[in-house]
């Protein structure tokens, strides 16, 4: 259970500390500490930690057909999950065995695709090494600490302006760039006349340009030319919560990565520049090194080293602020960075809370396919609701699950019921990191005709003992479905609708045998369910774990086979861990298209192949696992697409 999103009593303005910040805003802040900005900077500094941490990476190369190596593919993702995120398929789960193709594949070469981001593993593993040694140097603890401040100033304005900043369109409110570059940019004063021309709506006489008469000469090293798009998205939302643990949320690294496990593929904290006491975040100040992805291994990763920087603004309201750190340590080859961007959190009367969350960034999205180009742009892949979406959705799921302990005080639920949930959490998380496209995910191009968009990758399953008992076979691809979201995920998360799309269980009986609710929309549960025989109805063929949700900007069916025996003991109390997991699923998003009723679907399934090997994935794997993703794409449209809108 993550603390911080359930109900508490705790009030920020308790806390000790810093109290003459309480009743002022940030911008008075900055204003009135500009002549002792120094002195005070001083000041904090002396109670500033730092550490250097190593990031165990380094590449893999490969060659002809491949997959991945079994000692390269040890847990090195999010922390959270270490040491447990996979299990040993059970002999009762799937297997490449139940599905037969009538023509194997000619082609059995898989190419690799190497890191998207253009930055191989030694270059981060160094890029971190180097950053972590530098937030210990007195000089850019100052700059580090300036640019906290100055992005803190900047998201104050972000989140609260309602005017001028963000302006009203079609798809909700847009920054205005001329507004933004106007309070914000460092403008010349051709640009400046330019803007202020515009604005004004007067006629634009042609500027008088000059060139410089010296160009400096170029660094010798290859440089990223794309120029970079940016994104920018504003979102508020009330939920039940503390503002204090939202902050220690977002400030502790090990809530903030499990909790954003949809998005956080790595987060990692370099150095502390600043800390107060236990349980105390105002002012404290962090460098780290992330990694987000989106819900389809066809999107890109992204990611970009921050500092993050919280305050108690006043008495009841609390910010929180990410800003790249790429203007102290540049990169040739940045493909994204993190303008200011964060949250701020205001408390109202009783539990009450209102959270703005704003994101802005520039990104390279020239590599992001045209299926997902309008899923991207519109903010459903990495803007502000996709964020805020995700902390409402953890706090209902935890508020929901405290609504039973009120019902029993006794324990919070009971065992069987807690135990489920712990398994299901972290089958979710394993999920979600098998489908993005981190580069921990070597994904290789399925060299099919007409599997263009389809990924694989191998990856080595291992019990709570850490023995590897074989290879399992990733594969994933995202479609775009002319459907609502929400029809989508009713066809999938119900058991009566299974035998429609699901190859595994035709010709059986699918029945949900238990069913725990974890939020307030109907769907919203962890059930266990039971394939039986047609022919025998009391024999139970296999059993599995399935967790659904659903909120306005995504949803999710994640399933995964269960062990009979291991999964009967951790009902009645045993250790959840003890279950091996392999789960397969579907990511479920709004497409983004403007006035059009569509969806992208993510697919991903994970099927135990004892025949795979290190550096080669079989034809006869490739071609069964090939026909599974594409006759289920089709079954999934034929079962909620309106005959009409079949063309679209």
């Amino acid at each position: 259970m993550v603390r911080g999103l359930g109900p508490s009593g705790s009030n920020a303005e308790e806390k000790d500390g810093n109290d003459e910040y309480r009743d002022m805003t940030i911008i008075e802040i900055i204003e009135n500490s500009r002549n002792d900005r120094h002195e005070e900077i001083q000041r904090e500094l002396e109670e500033m930690k730092n550490f250097i941490e190593e990031f165990p990476t380094r590449r893999v190369e490969f060659g002809g057909g491949v997959g991945v190596q079994p000692e390269e593919q040890r847990e090195i993702d999010n922390p959270s999950d270490s040491g447990r995120d996979e299990g040993n398929p059970m002999a009762s789960s799937s297997s490449l065995t139940d599905l037969q193709t009538s023509q194997p594949p000619q082609e059995t070469e898989i190419k690799h695709f190497w890191s998207r981001t253009g930055v191989g593993m030694d270059s981060e593993r160094e890029r971190n090494l180097l950053i972590s040694v530098s937030v210990g140097i007195e000089a850019y603890k100052l700059k580090i600490l300036g640019l906290a401040i100055e992005a803190m100033k900047e998201l104050t304005k972000m989140a609260t302006e309602k005017q001028s900043l963000w302006q009203a369109s079609i798809d909700g409110k847009v920054l205005s760039h001329i507004e933004y570059t106007k309070q914000f940019g460092q403008v010349d004063a051709t640009l400046e006349m330019v803007i202020r021309k515009i604005g004004m709506q007067q006629p634009l006489q042609p500027p008088n340009l000059s060139c410089p008469t010296h160009i400096p000469a170029l660094p010798n090293v290859e440089i990223h030319t794309q120029p970079l798009q940016t994104e920018a998205s504003r979102e508020t939302r009330f939920l039940l919560a503390d503002p204090v643990h939202i902050v220690e949320l977002l400030m502790n690294n090990e809530q903030y990565s499990p909790v954003f496990s949809n998005i956080v593929s790595k987060s990692k904290v370099l150095g502390v520049l600043s800390t107060q006491a236990q349980g105390d975040y105002n002012g404290a100040l962090q460098v780290m090194a992330v990694e987000f992805h989106a819900p389809s291994p066809l999107v890109p990763n992204r990611e970009c080293y921050l500092a993050r920087y919280s305050r108690c603004l006043s008495n009841n309201l609390w910010g929180v602020v990410d800003v790249s750190l790429e203007s102290l340590f540049p990169n040739p080859l940045i493909r994204y960075q993190r303008r200011p961007s964060g949250c701020l959190i205001e408390r109202f009367q009783g539990r009450l809370c209102k959270v703005i969350w704003v994101e802005h960034s520039q990104v390279d999205n020239s590599s992001v396919p045209e299926v997902c180009q309008h899923f991207v742009i519109s903010g459903y892949a990495y803007g502000a609701k996709q964020w805020l979406s995700t902390l409402v959705r953890q706090h209902e799921r935890l508020t929901y699950i405290m609504v039973r302990t009120d019902r029993r005080p006794q324990q919070l639920v009971p065992t069987g019921e807690e135990n489920l949930l712990t398994l299901a959490d972290r089958m979710m998380r394993s999920f979600w990191r098998n489908l993005s496209a981190s580069r921990k995910n070597q994904w290789m191009t399925v060299p099919l005709s007409g599997a263009e968009n389809i990924e694989a990758i191998i990856r080595f399953v291992k019990d709570k003992e850490g023995r590897r008992p074989g290879p399992a076979l990733v594969m994933a691809t995202t479609i775009r479905i002319p459907a609502s979201s929400r029809r989508i995920f009713d066809f999938l998360q119900d058991e009566n609708s299974r035998n429609k799309w699901d190859i595994l269980t035709h010709g059986h009986i699918v029945q949900q045998t238990r069913s725990i609710s974890n939020g307030c929309v109907p769907g919203n549960r962890v059930s266990v369910l039971e394939v039986k025989s047609a022919e025998d109805p009391d024999r139970t063929i296999k059993t599995l774990l399935q967790e659904s949700f659903t909120t306005s900007d995504s949803s999710y069916v994640t399933f995964t086979p269960v062990e009979a025996s291991s999964f009967s003991m951790t009902l009645n109390g045993g250790d959840p861990d003890n279950v091996p997991v392999m789960p397969s699923g579907f990511s479920i998003s709004p497409d983004g298209q403007t006035g059009d009723e569509g969806s992208l679907v993510t697919i991903v399934f994970q099927i135990l192949d004892g025949t795979a090997s290190p550096m080669h994935i079989p034809s006869h794997s490739v071609g069964t696992m090939y026909k599974l993703i594409t006759e289920t794409a089709k079954s999934i449209t034929a079962g909620t697409v309106d005959p009409d809108n079949m063309g679209r």
